[in-house]
């Protein structure tokens, strides 16, 4: 019984470092995706969202960097086809 708990709490560790791990990788693209957009459509406000993004991922919250830098790009490309 011990054997199986411990064999099922490891497996749970593991699963959770791989998707911590994929939320970082996904920060850091967005952030390289936002960050080359900024360069042909800079606004103060676009730079906003930039430093929301980057403020999420110095406080480990790579979830919610990966959808601001994503959010934040969207908005600067839909600025930039007006």
């Amino acid at each position: 019984m011990k054997l199986r708990l411990s064999l099922s709490l490891l497996a749970f560790l593991v699963a959770a470092g791989a998707s911590a791990s994929n939320d970082r990788r996904d920060c850091k693209e967005e952030l390289r995706k936002l960050s080359e957009a900024l360069s042909t459509h800079y606004t103060s406000q676009n730079h906003h969202g930039y430093r929301e993004a980057k403020a999420s991922r110095d406080n480990l919250e790579y979830k919610k960097c990966a959808s601001q830098a994503r959010k934040a790009r969207e908005r600067v490309e839909r600025e930039g086809n007006l």
